[in-house]
């Protein structure tokens, strides 16, 4: 009983400070199904970094008490990543919030305490939320959204929006941010559309004059996106939808700058296209972790490193450069064992003495497909070389496996194809640490692993590496 008293003492204390020191209050309700924390971000270099995160309670109630590190938008929702349950607000210090998440994915204000600014989200919020909700919430709701009916109320809303009154709180800082911030919402929400499965797909034709029109160029005058929410994949992404909607570029013209988008953004013949020289250091930093090896990034380092003009950028790329050295392991490699088609089991240390070039895929896993040709043509590129095995491990739930055999069938695959089933996740993914796929492992002729996470197939940097570890 003493301690539960001195626990409520100190939290009172703290309290008390955190009030003296002006600080923000969260008071809120998740009125979905208890996701057991709610998280605090704020939104640094476009990206979410985790501040707090708080417990909620049966009722489902949930409270934050903060000092903003600076007037501007944080984050409320369950993960950095991915844009469901995440919404923005605005905070200056000792500023409070009441608010309820609702159960449609949405959210409404409570009480007379909110600030105008936050007044102003809410209101932002009911505007667009119909197109979120089938931009964001396609697999949450019933409503699977496509294009047929997703780009009519896209032109709507965009109509409307010349009609939508411009923001005018008694915050001139945060009157011209959020202009910029509800552009930049209108944007995220007609890429993730396009760039999230479908059960229908749009051609060029079906699009509305809004994406034909789409130019990084109107998003990176300034550096606004470094304070939305995944602004600096905003901008990348933006760059690929105006490259696969160019009609006047051939085919061979798009793939190279979609497989390559740092040689054209660069110095390269799309180099006016992103305007802000922050913004640029912020995607040559992006497009470095393309590199999975010390070999890649030393050529990428000697054509972009010229565009890094921060010391926060600088510091970032020499700890990514240093990462990659820790990427060569040098450990055993872990064993596995599992069935190939036959039903023979084949284990990773049945080829000890050889180069093992791992390919960890599903048959569902689009990304794992898009990198078969280039894995068939590299695999072609060794053929009747004994010192290297392409081996294949398939992750599909075990009810699948004839899902497995025809594609195999199919796609005729290289190497060795063995499938991991319901055993993939403790006998292979939790071993690895792999957390999304295509993965690849590349291990060594002495059977330590050489990459826990090996450059793919379609990478410039591969065929090196492979070809050094066989003469190993």
């Amino acid at each position: 009983m003493k301690k539960i008293i001195i626990a409520l003492l100190l939290l009172s204390l703290c309290s008390s400070s955190l009030f003296a020191q002006g600080a923000s209050i969260i008071n809120g309700e998740w009125d979905r199904q208890n996701p057991g924390e709610i998280k605090l971000f704020k939104i640094n270099r476009g990206e979410l970094n985790q501040i707090a995160s708080t417990k909620v309670t049966e009722d489902k109630r949930f409270t934050f008490a903060f000092l903003p590190e600076k007037e501007g938008y944080y984050v409320i929702g369950l993960a950095a990543s991915g844009p469901r349950n995440r919404y923005a607000f605005y905070f200056k210090p000792g500023d409070q919030l009441n608010v309820k998440m609702t159960a449609d994915y949405s959210y409404e204000l409570v009480g007379n305490t909110n600030t105008p600014e936050n007044e102003e989200i809410a209101r932002w919020q009911k505007f667009k939320f119909p197109i979120e909700e089938k931009s964001v919430y396609y697999l949450a709701t019933k409503n699977r959204s496509t294009y047929v009916d997703f780009f009519p109320l896209f032109e709507e809303k965009l109509e409307a929006l010349k009609e939508y009154p411009v923001t005018k709180t008694g915050n001139a800082v945060f009157n011209d941010s959020f202009e910029k911030y509800k552009k930049c919402d209108i944007l995220f929400l007609a890429m993730n559309f396009i760039m999230t499965p479908r059960t229908a797909h749009p051609q060029g034709e079906d699009y509305p004059d809004y994406y034909r029109n789409i130019n990084a160029t109107d998003f990176s005058k300034d550096n606004f996106l470094m304070d939305y929410p995944e602004g600096i994949n905003l901008l990348s992404n933006t760059y690929m939808a105006s490259v696969r909607l160019n009609e006047s570029l051939s085919n061979e013209d798009k793939t190279a700058r979609m497989s390559d988008p740092a040689a054209f953004l660069f110095g390269g013949p799309d180099d006016n296209q992103i305007l802000n020289p922050e913004l640029k250091g912020e995607l040559t930093l992006k497009y470095a972790r393309a590199n999975k090896s010390a070999v890649g990034f030393s050529d990428y380092k000697k054509k972009y490193e010229k565009y890094l003009v921060t010391e926060s950028q600088k510091k970032r790329w020499n700890a990514f450069e240093a990462s990659l050295n820790k990427n060569a392991v040098g450990t055993d490699a872990i064993d596995f064992k599992f069935p190939d088609i036959n039903g023979k089991e084949i284990a990773l240390s049945d080829f000890k003495g050889k180069v093992v070039y791992i390919d960890v895929w599903a048959t569902w896993c689009g990304p794992c497909k898009k990198e078969f040709p280039h894995l068939k043509e590299l695999e072609a590129g060794y053929h009747g070389n004994n010192d290297i095995v392409f081996m294949g491990v398939n992750i599909d739930i075990s009810k699948d496996i004839q899902k497995w055999k025809n594609f195999l069938d199919k796609e005729q695959l290289p190497g060795i194809q063995i499938f991991a089933g319901d055993n993939a996740n403790k006998e292979l993914m939790s071993l690895y640490s792999i957390k999304s796929i295509p993965r690849f492992i590349l291990v060594g002729k002495d059977g330590k692993l050489l990459f826990a996470d090996a450059p793919r197939p379609s990478s410039a940097e591969i065929k090196k590496i492979l070809d050094d570890a066989i003469k190993k």
